[in-house]
């Protein structure tokens, strides 16, 4: 997967990490968490354009299957149901 194809959603929106000001050096996974926890549901639809739905299926699987994902519960909850339907109806 090409470290750098949600790069320009934080071009554009510096404030999603605004602990940083070395945003080249953040990988999409990084990006995605991030778009998730803070991001706008534009946003999100613009990720899932950027890397297709099948790759945002799995970097979002990458995220939450680790002992210690740092998306927000709710919103985890919120997007495993999103996604188990998405790829449902990918499939």
């Amino acid at each position: 997967m090409n470290a750098q194809r949600l790069q320009k959603i934080i071009q554009e929106n510096p404030s999603l990490v605004w602990y940083t000001n070395d945003t080249a050096n953040l990988s999409d996974a990084s990006i995605f968490e991030h778009i998730l926890n803070y991001g706008t549901w534009n946003q999100v639809q613009e990720s899932i354009k950027l890397l297709g739905l099948k790759d945002t299926i799995n970097l979002y699987k990458s995220l939450v299957d680790t002992k210690r994902s740092n998306i927000r519960p709710r919103v985890k909850h919120y997007f495993n149901l999103y996604f188990a339907n998405a790829s449902r109806n990918f499939n």
